[in-house]
């Protein structure tokens, strides 16, 4: 994570760097690659800033994905089912209950392989 914090700095070094090798293979006086070299360095600092943040907001996203699902998990090993647990949720502001099954769907696991993974490990298991 420490290497996130430094990618606006590399991005605009790394920038800056072959702007100036450019410059001088190409014979630019030093005056203008130093101008496009610091222009260069502000656009692309701004750019690793904005990547940074999109980053670390999606690690923050799937962290916290993550420790909602591992909350679900545990409080259905405690025996507490997500329909028990979001049952007031699930009701209006007129106080009637929504269809249970609705619910049920979001935390539900609705995962099923495919048939033709089970025939090719029955094919591959017979002789």
């Amino acid at each position: 994570m420490h290497y996130l914090r430094k990618l606006p700095l590399l991005f605009a070094l790394i920038a800056a760097i072959l702007i100036g090798v450019l410059g001088l293979s190409s014979s630019m006086s030093n005056k203008k690659i130093l101008t496009i070299m610091t222009i260069s360095m502000v656009f692309f600092f701004i750019t690793g800033l904005y990547v940074r943040s999109t980053v670390l907001s999606i690690i923050y996203e799937v962290n916290e994905k993550k420790k909602e699902n591992n909350e679900l998990e545990n409080q259905d090993e405690q025996g507490n089912p997500a329909d028990m647990v979001n049952q007031e949720e699930s009701e209006n502001q007129d106080g009637q209950k929504n269809n249970q099954e609705d619910t049920s769907r979001i935390y539900e696991d609705d995962f099923e392989p495919l048939r033709v993974s089970e025939f090719i490990r029955n094919e591959l298991r017979q002789p």
